[in-house]
Formats: C-alpha cells, sequence, structure tokens
C-alpha cells in the first residue's frame, strides 16, 4: 500500500513537472514560419499577442504592414495580463466598432484600401466586420459593407478623381502632338527650283538622271512616301538639265538625221534611174555606132546634147526629192532591196504624225498603218493590222532584234500594238490617240517579241 503511494506521488509530481515546462515554454518568444495568406493580424490573433508587439520584435513596416511567404516571425511571449489587457481593448474596440457601424454600397472604383481611407478605418477591421478572409481585396459595385467611423470630410469619392486626371492627361497628348510636328522633317526648296509630273514609267533615279541632280535631293525637296504616284507634282532644286530642251534637241537631230538619210535614198535612186536611162541608150545606140565614121560624126554632138538634157533631168529629180519629204503627197516604191537603216530613217521622216485611228496616211497614222506605210514604200507588203504583220517575217527575240525589223507587244495572235526598231533601246511608232508618232524608249515599254521581215 505504502509503495503504490509512492509511485503516485511520483507520477503527480512529474506531471506537475511537465505542466509547468510547457506553461514555460509557452509564456517564452516563439518563432512562426509565415504560410501562405498569413498576415500579422492573422498572427497576432493566433497568439493573443497586439500587432505592434510582432511588428516591433521583428522590425515591420508598421504602415506597410508587410510580411513575405517562409519568413521567419519571432513572437513575443503572451503574458497573462497584457493578454487580459489587450482581449479587454480588443472587446472594448469591437464595442466600439459595432455601436459606431453604418452599411455603405460600393461604387465603380471603390477598393478596400479607399474605403479604409475615407472612413478612418483600416482594411483588417473591414474585414473583419464583413467576415471577408485575411487575403481578401476584391468587392463588387453594389456590395453593402459594414463599416465604422465617420467619412473624412477631405476625402472624395474615386469617381471624383477620374475627370481631374483626365485633365492632366490631356496636355501630354499635346505636348506628344507638338513633339511629333517638331519631328516632320523641313522640305528644302532653293530659289532655283522647278517642278515635274511623274509619268508613267518614271522613279526617282530617272527623274534625277534626266535633270542632272541627285535622289537625296529630291527627297530633301520633296514630301515622298514608299511609292511615287502617276500625276505627282515634285520639286526640283538647282537643275543642271532641261529635259524639254534635251528632248527638243534630239528630236531636232533625229530629223535632221531622217532628212539626210532620205535625200541620200532619193540621190542613190536617181543615180540608178540615170545608170539605168544610159544603159538603156547605149543598147539603142549600138547599131548605129556600127554605121559609117560620118554618121558617127554627125551624132557626136546629138549624144552630147541628150547627155546634157539627162543630166539636167537628174538635177531636177534632186532638187525635187528635198520637198518631197515634207509632203509625200502619195506613196512611192522605191525598191526591194533596201536595208534596215533606210527603213528605220524613213519611218523618222513622220515623226510628229498625229495619231489616227485607222490611219494609214502621212496625215495620219496608227501603229500598224505606220508600219505598213513605210515598208510598202520599200516595197515589202505586211499587211494592214499586227495580226498580219506578225506573220510578215521570222519570229525572233527582242534580244535578236536588227534595225528596222517590226517589234510587237502582246501575245502572237493577239498582239495590240507594233513598232519599228531603231537600234539600242529606241523604236519609232504612232503611240496612242492624242500623240503623234515619236520615239520610245524600251526601258519603259519593253516589247514583247520581234519579226525579221523576210
Amino acid at each position: 500500500m505504502n509503495h503504490t503511494a509512492k509511485k503516485l506521488l511520483v507520477g503527480t509530481v512529474g506531471a506537475a513537472g511537465l505542466f509547468l515546462a510547457t506553461t514555460a515554454t509557452a509564456n517564452a518568444d516563439t518563432t512562426h514560419k509565415v504560410a501562405k495568406n498569413d498576415t500579422v493580424w492573422d498572427l497576432s490573433q493566433k497568439y493573443g499577442v497586439s500587432i505592434q508587439a510582432i511588428e516591433a520584435l521583428n522590425n515591420i513596416d508598421q504602415n506597410s504592414h508587410l510580411i513575405v511567404t517562409g519568413q521567419t516571425l519571432k513572437v513575443p511571449a503572451k503574458d497573462a495580463q497584457v493578454s487580459e489587457n489587450n482581449n479587454t481593448a480588443q472587446a472594448a474596440d469591437k464595442k466600439a466598432d459595432t455601436e459606431n457601424t453604418s452599411d455603405v454600397t460600393v461604387k465603380a472604383g471603390d477598393t478596400l484600401w479607399t474605403l479604409a481611407q475615407q472612413y478612418n478605418t483600416s482594411v483588417e477591421k473591414l474585414r473583419e466586420l464583413n467576415g471577408l478572409a485575411a487575403d481578401a481585396y476584391l468587392i463588387h459595385p453594389g456590395n453593402v459593407l459594414k463599416v465604422s467611423g465617420t467619412v473624412q470630410a477631405t476625402q472624395q469619392p474615386a469617381q471624383t478623381e477620374q475627370p481631374v486626371q483626365q485633365q492632366t492627361e490631356q496636355p501630354v497628348v499635346q505636348q506628344e502632338a507638338t513633339q511629333e510636328q517638331a519631328q516632320e522633317p523641313q522640305l528644302v526648296v532653293s530659289a532655283n527650283h522647278t517642278t515635274h509630273t511623274v509619268q508613267a514609267g518614271e522613279s526617282l533615279y530617272s527623274i534625277a538622271q534626266a535633270y542632272g541632280v541627285t535622289v537625296d535631293s529630291l527627297r530633301s525637296a520633296n514630301n515622298l512616301g514608299a511609292t511615287l504616284l502617276v500625276g505627282q507634282t515634285l520639286t526640283i532644286n538647282d537643275p543642271a538639265k532641261d529635259p524639254a530642251q534635251e528632248a527638243a534637241a534630239q528630236q531636232a537631230a533625229q530629223e535632221q538625221a531622217a532628212a539626210q538619210a532620205q535625200q541620200e535614198a532619193a540621190t542613190q535612186q536617181a543615180a540608178q534611174e540615170q545608170a539605168a536611162a544610159a544603159q538603156a541608150q547605149q543598147q539603142v545606140q549600138q547599131p548605129v555606132q556600127n554605121q559609117a565614121p560620118a554618121q558617127t560624126q554627125t551624132q557626136a554632138p546629138a549624144q552630147q546634147t541628150q547627155q546634157t538634157q539627162q543630166t539636167q533631168q537628174t538635177q531636177q529629180v534632186q532638187q525635187q526629192a528635198q520637198p518631197a519629204q515634207v509632203q509625200q503627197p502619195q506613196q512611192q516604191v522605191v525598191s526591194t532591196s533596201a536595208d534596215g537603216s533606210a527603213i528605220a530613217a524613213y519611218a523618222q521622216s513622220f515623226i510628229g504624225t498625229p495619231y489616227v485611228w485607222g490611219g494609214s496616211t502621212p496625215s495620219g497614222f496608227d501603229c500598224s498603218g505606220l508600219t505598213q506605210y513605210v515598208y510598202a514604200h520599200f516595197g515589202k507588203q505586211i499587211g494592214r493590222n499586227t495580226i498580219a504583220q506578225e506573220s510578215a517575217g521570222t519570229h525572233i527575240p527582242v534580244s535578236q532584234a536588227q534595225v528596222g525589223d517590226l517589234l510587237f507587244w502582246g501575245t502572237p495572235g493577239s498582239t495590240y500594238h507594233v513598232a519599228i526598231y531603231l537600234g539600242g533601246n529606241s523604236f519609232v511608232a504612232a503611240p496612242e490617240p492624242g500623240q503623234s508618232v515619236k520615239i520610245g524608249n524600251m526601258a519603259y515599254f519593253m516589247p514583247s517579241f520581234a519579226v525579221h521581215v523576210n
């Protein structure tokens, strides 16, 4: 019996010691590892200590109350008297909050923080009064929340801040627009400048070459986009060339060359006719020369007189050949063995003749009418339209074309334009209504194929 009592006494003493050790551990400072969604307020409620005590012990910013997940915090010992005082204070605070609460309907733009600032309270109290989670921040327009405190007179609803923000943003937009205007490049126009209207097929490089300027100078004088537009007017600063004068000089030189070529052809034709007449005369006079010497002597003056008359006739033919190059009253067949240069020269003699639909005379040509008239002058019938003229010779690539060959645009069997090749990149053609026979450039209007007339 005594032995049992001793065991009971020892067990009671051990339990009391364990209880005292546990109480001592609870009263000593402890640590807490911050879990997700923990707040200082949650820890103060869990350990029964004040927020200020935890923040002071761990150097936590008392304005933001910020703690980080995984952070280890020291929790001060729970003093019974402090706990009782805190409980009493919290109870008083809750009672005061309950007595001084009012309902607020959430408006657009409201947050827990703005409401706490507006009613001079804290976000934690708003959560506590409304049973919100410790990490709750989201509220919706129309929600009714309980708040404690009164509205501060200096605070304004969030909605009244929006016009002020718009007013402060408007000058910024105007300032950005002013900066963009200031960044636009200033166009440079010199005192010595001219204008040019962009034509189809032109580029900045070709226009710069025509006026003897650089592409950069064109860009600096004009507000240019990604591409040039037909009909767009460009400013040319300090042009070193005049394309109009050069074109006129080139046309005059071509007309002069055509006139000389035609004159040479007429002279050559007259010489051939004279030689043919002289040969026929010799054949007629051959039997007469076999007669008596006396008759020969009497005929000699007559032969001299006849030769003099033939010479005069040749001179008259040469004089008449010059006005014929302008008037061309009737088409005359010259020769069937003319070379390409003569064909090209004769075609250039009609530069300036107006375009006439269906025209095939010097009073007016269309494209196939011009080529038909020129080749018929040399005794070659090539047909009236482009389709017929395709069959007038051998089809060859444009790169193998020779002076005087025909150039065609379109596929074989459905061509729509024809011209006469002049060599290089040039051709002569009757282009379209409203224009005249002129020289074109294959760099801007490339033919599809060529035909060498047989």
